[in-house]
């Protein structure tokens, strides 16, 4: 390729007018990258910064505020108060529980009298029945309040009943063998003939001694009036103390 034809295809040189407009032009466009970076001496807010940058706006507080009065609070007075009536319940079947438990020492007071005794006639009999009666009937209501109130001890993870309401099932079954065991003496006193020349029983148990069998009814209401009641009792007492510290009432 000659001269001439190199100098045909190079560019014409620019005018210095549009030189200078080339060099404007370059300049303004480097102060705008410049001020589009930014400043080192400007640092950038950390994520917490930015929250509370939020918070700090009225409208987040509004918001926030409506919140946790129309959700928040409402949700922990419910808790508080389904918390307060269970402690109640539960403090009220623990009640019952001791009046309950305290009917087998009325039953074996009711007969004492009688320890004295070799036998009784059948109006005798008649009377201490239906005073016995009337304490048993006391019993089974307080019973049945117990059953009804000891739901309170169940907890969310209790698929059926409680161990409390485990350990009342128990003990009512060795309150009632005791009773039973009172009965089964109160009657052995009047069918078994001692000074009398037959019995006003059809049949009778012939070996029947009123002084040992008492002695035996003795030792079972003793365990079961005492140690028994008192262990139940105690469970009782104990479910309540974890609820009542869970729930904080001791500074109510």
């Amino acid at each position: 390729m000659t001269n001439d034809s190199l100098d045909a295809v190079q560019p014409p040189e620019l005018s210095d007018q549009e030189r200078a407009r080339v060099r404007a032009e370059v300049r303004y466009a480097m102060m705008v990258l410049e001020e589009s970076r930014p400043s080192p001496d400007v640092k950038h807010e950390s994520g917490i910064e930015k929250v509370l940058g939020y918070l700090s706006n009225g409208f987040v507080l509004l918001l926030v505020g409506a919140l946790i009065t129309s959700v928040l609070v409402p949700g922990f007075q419910r808790s508080y108060e389904n918390r307060k009536q269970q402690l109640n319940l539960m403090q009220e079947c623990l009640g019952q529980f001791l009046l309950y438990s305290n009917s087998i020492w009325q039953e074996y007071y009711a007969i004492l009298p009688l320890t004295q005794e070799l036998e009784i006639d059948k109006d005798e009999y008649l009377k201490y029945l239906k005073e016995i009666a009337q304490i048993k009937l006391k019993r089974y209501d307080a019973f049945a309040k117990v059953q009804a109130l000891a739901v309170a001890y169940r907890h969310n993870s209790d698929a059926g009943n409680s161990p409390v309401e485990t350990a009342l099932k128990n003990y009512a079954i060795q309150l009632n063998t005791a009773s039973a065991g009172i009965d089964k003496w109160l009657k052995g006193l009047y069918c078994t003939p001692v000074n009398r020349e037959e019995s006003p029983c059809n049949q009778f148990d012939p070996t029947f001694d009123a002084f040992t069998e008492y002695e035996k009814i003795k030792e079972l209401v003793v365990k079961i009036g005492n140690r028994e009641s008192d262990n139940a009792a105690a469970f009782m007492v104990q479910e309540i103390n974890e609820l009542y510290k869970g729930g904080a009432y001791a500074a109510r």
